[in-house]
């Protein structure tokens, strides 16, 4: 019978669970470091049969394990490769029907011994499908039934008893990672696919090409560059974004005004009606292809020796496209 948990009062002492706080830290880390010194032989095997699968993936485990394989399938789904959690309990009352024929399966288990798993083996033999197994014994019922055996040697768990799915469960998710990420590169998922992965939100919307969201038209506010400062400024008004762009009479674009450069003007007591825009447009202003993405433009908007407020969109020959204001790339707007 466990005993109850200590009633306290006021604020607890730093010293008294830091240093096993620390302790587990460490154990953990040095399970990974282990790892890193002398990785599972079969690893590179398991990444490129996951890389190589036309296949979604199926992640399966049970207890801790499960929720390290259901957490795998989500890193390989974002990261472009399709894939699945699957129950180990489940897959042994129907939901091995859902499982494709060559499928390539990742089972977690630290001892090898999941009952669990164990049972739905020759269900997935039966459909030829591949199977990975991470576990922390190689010569384990599960290991020995696997097609692939990516050992995860671990001395001892990092709790007090060394008993808690701890630093075990640390070592799977760290490899899941692995697997995924390296995966993911082999098949060339570049950043725009994982953007086009995560369609809610700021990463949806990085997502979105320059083209969906600029003003064009009549929200587009342009100038030719012989129009004096007085047309200038009734533009930029009715425009509403505090700019101008300056374009030729082909569309291309020469320079870019906005409201600073208006208010130098006046406290240089420059005439309005016979200063024109050319003489106070900043020439080759920064721009960005109508071919780009939003993720992009933001992080030209945002780079720290710009922090602009607009942004010009063009084709490659340099022709106005539309523009974007800051406040066209807030998030949910």
């Amino acid at each position: 019978m466990s005993k109850p948990a200590p009633a306290l009062s006021g604020p607890v002492p730093v010293d008294t669970a830091m240093p096993w706080a620390l302790d587990v830290l460490r154990k953990e880390a040095a399970a990974l470091a282990g790892l890193i010194a002398d990785p599972p032989p079969a690893l590179a095997g398991a990444i490129h049969r996951v890389a190589a699968t036309d296949r979604p993936v199926l992640c399966c485990g049970a207890g801790k394990s499960g929720l390290v394989a259901a957490k795998t399938a989500a890193t390989l789904a974002s990261l472009g490769i399709p894939a699945f959690a699957l129950s180990a309990g489940d897959a042994a009352h129907g939901d091995l029907g859902a499982v494709t024929p060559g499928s390539t399966l990742l089972l977690f288990s630290n001892s090898g011994n999941t009952a669990e798993i164990l049972r739905i083996v020759p269900g997935l033999r039966a459909r030829d499908c591949h199977l990975i197994a991470l576990v922390g014994r190689a010569d384990s019922p599960l290991g020995r039934a696997a097609d692939t055996v990516v050992e995860l040697r671990l001395a001892h768990e990092a709790d007090h008893l060394g008993l808690a799915p701890t630093a075990s469960t640390t070592l799977q998710m760290a490899v899941g990672d692995a697997i995924a990420v390296a995966a993911s590169r082999l098949r060339g998922f570049s950043r725009a696919d994982f953007l086009r992965s995560h369609p809610a939100g700021l990463l949806g919307q990085r997502a979105l090409p320059v083209t969906a969201v600029m003003r064009r038209g009549a929200a587009l506010p342009t100038v030719l560059a012989h129009m004096t400062l007085a047309e200038v400024a009734s533009v930029m008004s009715s425009g509403l974004i505090g700019a101008a762009c300056v374009v030729d009479w082909q569309g291309g674009l020469l320079g870019l005004i906005v409201d600073g450069d208006i208010r130098r003007a006046v406290q240089a007591q420059q005439d309005f009606h016979r200063v024109t825009a050319a003489a106070v447009m900043r020439e080759s202003p920064v721009v960005v292809a109508d071919t780009a993405l939003l993720g992009e433009a933001l992080d030209l908007m945002q780079h720290r020796d710009r922090g602009l407020l607009v942004l010009p969109v063009v084709d490659d020959a340099d022709r106005l496209q539309g523009i974007l204001h800051s406040v066209d790339l807030v998030p949910g707007r």
